[in-house]
């Protein structure tokens, strides 16, 4: 007995940890801003491993008790009818016998014995009935539980990859480490997702994670515009009306409007399919009318067994009752079905405008995102799920005008302002329109819900009417940035062009993590700015190769499959994030991640409706597919992420507080010593303590630094900096050369690396080493050919894409001037020597 206790209350424990663990994900996501930056997440990222690992020891413990209790219990008794039942997913069978027992105990109530065996063999009916229907259910609830647990096995497999590049030795040991740091935390996530969704209350938990997280980010960004909230770069500004055409952006807490804007279409579509859908279960009378709700049709079929067994008791009194009397019960019958209508319909209305209500942030916040790509996929996601159920087109129709209406209307108000509004009139328009939208969205719904013929068609015209308003007020405003050029589109080409080239370079298992960062200066062929790919899938092939993207296009099977099959209003969102991330870098955000595997576990929740009797979901996994090995290794990982994570953290927090000293150059030293002590990974700090050592120092650590980090070509040049200082010009010459083949276009690097040959030249001219000069000079001259040749070749490619700035100096000629001077100095005297020899 005590051992089930145990059992019992740890499985509750480790249940509500589990959704603990959720909601804190999802804060954290709204603070650290959407986890975009690795060296934010650290802090957050060393407790969260610590709590799986600690979650993992209460696993192991509790998959030991059930082993012991295993075999303390008594072989060959027979397995007890409630153990049998409550074993079962969903406890349908024990509701139905209790069912059909009240129904048999009513017949022997008011029937005689052929109406109580009549009644009798109906309930064992149902009951049968019930269980071949939980049988099928069963089934199909045990496919998606075995498909799910997909979400968590393709991140394991992705951190595995990045684990190998780490002792392969990658472009970046940072950047791979950060990568593994992050889909460890993906995978942990997505198992306490999984796990959340197979519990009592599941469902309702990750619901209110996901309104809570959409209304948190929607609202923080309406009101940093409206109502003065202080949100740091929550509005993006460019003078660019080819980037804006208000001349600002709503960003958010994302900072960075394309990924705002794809969030807010992925709660957006999931609030429009979720009312379209609770649109089409309400008739013109309240009654339910869905064909995709099976939970309404038993519900119904439920309504309708109680509807006769009244009609049976009425009968069976009426038959030995007076006529006034049963003419009274009809009366009373008639009162509380008409009670029970307004009661019905009151509910349905609330329902009715829970649903409705986040629909006005979500789409004034898209539409002042400015986002053409998240516009573009919402609209392909919708138009997907719209071909594929085509009897939602009107209730999308309805549900959404009123909302998008208000929304444009805001959108053009603030246009006028470029974003700028004063807290007191922001906050009363934003409340007004807001109000204005749900009510509305109310009443279009309750009229279209009790219209009928020419009626029902005037409100759709309506509701057309509004959607048409709404999209030539928007597309009015942004009309120049759609139909002209769009030059990030064609600097997108580019990148997909060089990134694609640089996969063929290790197309199966990649470079490690952020390949493309560490490589774009290399790799390109226009000098652009923009250390992104701006498509997450390429960036997938080239941190890991075909291996890496081809776990993720499993987990985003996996995923689509599991929301198509168990709850279909969900697979836009999903779209959307498929969509989007092929043209844009959503999945350097973490929080895109989280609402992906969010969505699954939640679709899993939902076809899942009462799993078990009680909160022992994880424990009966446990013991039935975890062995003690696994356990132990996954929590020995655990809490390896945790020790590598904390390094992390403070060897960042030293190079902060070294980076604060600057007027103490010892105790500068000191801390930037302990920081790379933490994590010797880090090219930064490994540059920056290089310039406080000697020379030799200097150098040795340069060299160390870029065996972890071969491609950073900061280290190239602070080595090529070092040796431009010396008296080898060959040596110097060959690190500039590498430096600047690490970054090709850097028109100060390639000026300052001629410089620093002219300066090499100049030592030796005054030390009276001719040759050394001569070789100087000559180093210098090839460079500044170089130079030349390729300014020449990006000037006739016109300044398109040279977002760099790169082309020739006019200090330049100057150089060139006096390297030629030299040279022709340095040869002369050495002819002269060679003649009087």
């Amino acid at each position: 007995m005590r051992i089930n206790r145990f059992q019992q209350y740890g499985g509750m424990a480790v249940t509500l940890a589990c959704s603990l663990a959720v909601i804190a994900a999802a804060g954290a996501a709204c603070v650290l801003r959407g986890f975009f930056f690795a060296k934010e997440m650290y802090l957050f990222l060393t407790l969260w491993f610590v709590l799986c690992g600690v979650l993992t020891l209460g696993g192991l413990v509790l998959y030991a008790a059930s082993g012991w209790e295993k075999r303390l219990k008594p072989q060959g008794g027979p397995a007890g009818k409630t153990e049998t039942v409550r074993a079962l997913p969903g406890g349908g069978v024990k509701e139905d016998i209790a069912e059909a027992e009240r129904l048999a105990g009513g017949g022997r109530l008011v029937t005689d014995n052929a109406g109580k065996a009549e009644i009798t063999q109906a309930a064992d009916e149902t009951v049968s009935g019930s269980g071949r229907m939980l049988e099928g259910s069963v089934s199909r609830v045990t496919g998606l539980r075995a498909a799910v647990w997909l979400l968590p096995g393709c991140c394991i497999v992705i951190c595995i990859l990045y684990a190998i590049h780490a002792f392969r030795g990658p472009l970046s040991s940072q950047g791979t480490l950060d990568e593994l740091l992050r889909w460890g935390f993906y995978a942990s996530f997505a198992v306490f997702a999984v796990l959340v969704a197979g519990t009592r209350r599941g469902g309702t938990l990750l619901a209110a994670v996901w309104h809570l997280l959409g209304l948190v980010i929607s609202l923080s960004a309406l009101l940093a515009v409206c109502g003065g909230l202080p949100v740091p770069y929550a509005v993006a500004y460019s003078q660019s009306p080819e980037v804006s055409a208000t001349g600002a952006r709503l960003a958010g807490l994302l900072q960075y409007p394309n990924a705002f804007g794809t969030v807010m279409a992925v709660f957006l579509l999931e609030r429009l399919f979720t009312a379209a859908y609770g649109f089409r279960l309400t008739g013109p009378s309240g009654t339910v009318s869905g064909e995709d709700c099976a939970e309404g049709e038993v519900e119904a079929s439920r309504g309708a067994v109680n509807r006769a067994e009244q009609e049976n008791i009425a009968s069976g009194e009426a038959e030995g009752g007076a006529e006034g009397g049963a003419v009274s019960r009809a009366g009373e019958t008639a009162i509380a079905g008409r009670a029970d209508r307004a009661r019905g319909w009151s509910a349905e209305l609330w329902r009715t405008a829970a649903r409705l209500l986040p629909l006005f942030p979500y789409a004034a916040a898209l539409l002042l995102s400015e986002s053409r790509g998240a516009w573009l996929a919402a609209a392909s996601a919708g138009a997907a799920a719209l071909l594929w159920k085509r009897q939602l087109s009107a209730p999308l129709l309805i549900t959404g005008a009123a909302p998008v209406a208000a929304a444009a209307l805001l959108y053009r108000q603030l246009a006028r302002t470029g974003l700028a509004a004063e807290p007191l009139p922001g906050l009363l328009l934003l409340a007004g329109l807001w109000a204005g939208a749900l009510l509305a969205g109310l009443w279009l719904h309750r009229r279209s819900c009790r219209a009928a013929g020419w009626h029902r068609a005037a409100m759709l015209a309506l509701a057309a009417g509004a959607w048409t308003a709404a999209a030539s007020a928007v597309l009015l405003q942004v009309r120049a940035r759609i139909t002209g050029p769009s030059p990030t589109a064609a600097a997108r080409g580019l990148f997909y062009r060089d990134a694609w080239k640089l996969a063929a370079e290790a197309p199966w298992l990649g470079r490690g993590g952020e390949t493309w960062r560490h490589s774009y200066l290399a790799a390109q062929s226009r000098p652009y700015v923009g250390s992104q790919v701006h498509s997450g899938y390429l960036d997938i092939l080239l941190n890991l190769g075909t291996a890496g993207l081809a776990a993720v296009l499993l987990l985003l099977l996996a995923a689509g499959w599991l929301v198509f099959k168990a709850s279909p209003r969900l697979l836009p969102p999903l779209l959307v994030i498929i969509l989007h991330s092929a043209v844009d870098f959503d999945w350097s955000y973490g929080l895109i991640w989280l609402l992906l595997l969010l969505l699954p576990a939640w679709a899993l929740a939902e076809t899942i409706h009462r799993p078990v009797a009680e909160d022992t979901a994880i424990l009966t996994g446990l013991r039935r597919s975890w062995p003690y090995a696994a356990i132990a290794v996954l929590c020995a990982l655990t809490f390896i992420l945790s020790i590598l994570s904390y390094q992390a953290m403070r060897g960042a927090a030293l190079y902060k507080q070294a980076a604060r000293t600057s007027a103490d150059p010892a105790a500068q030293t000191a801390l930037l010593r302990q920081s790379l002590a933490w994590n010797p990974r880090e090219p930064q700090t490994a540059a920056a303590l290089s310039r406080l050592l000697p020379e030799e120092q200097g150098m040795d650590l340069l060299l160390c630094s870029l065996q972890f980090s071969p491609g950073d070509a900061a280290l190239h040049w602070e080595l090529a900096e070092r040796y431009l200082q010396g008296r080898d010009p060959g040596e110097a010459l060959y690190w500039v050369r590498r430096s600047l083949k690490a970054d090709i276009f850097n028109a100060a690097k390639r000026l300052a690396a001629i410089e620093g040959m002219l300066k090499m030249a100049e030592r030796g001219w005054a030390e009276g080493n001719r040759q050394r000069a001569a070789d100087s000079a000559a180093a210098g001259l090839e460079l500044l050919r170089q130079y030349s040749l390729l300014a020449g070749r990006e000037h006739s490619a016109g300044r398109r894409h040279n977002d760099r700035g790169f082309g020739i100096d006019e200090q330049a000629e100057g150089v060139y001037l006096r390297l030629r001077a030299l040279q022709a100095l340095a040869t002369l005297e050495e002819r002269e020597k060679i003649v009087a020899r």
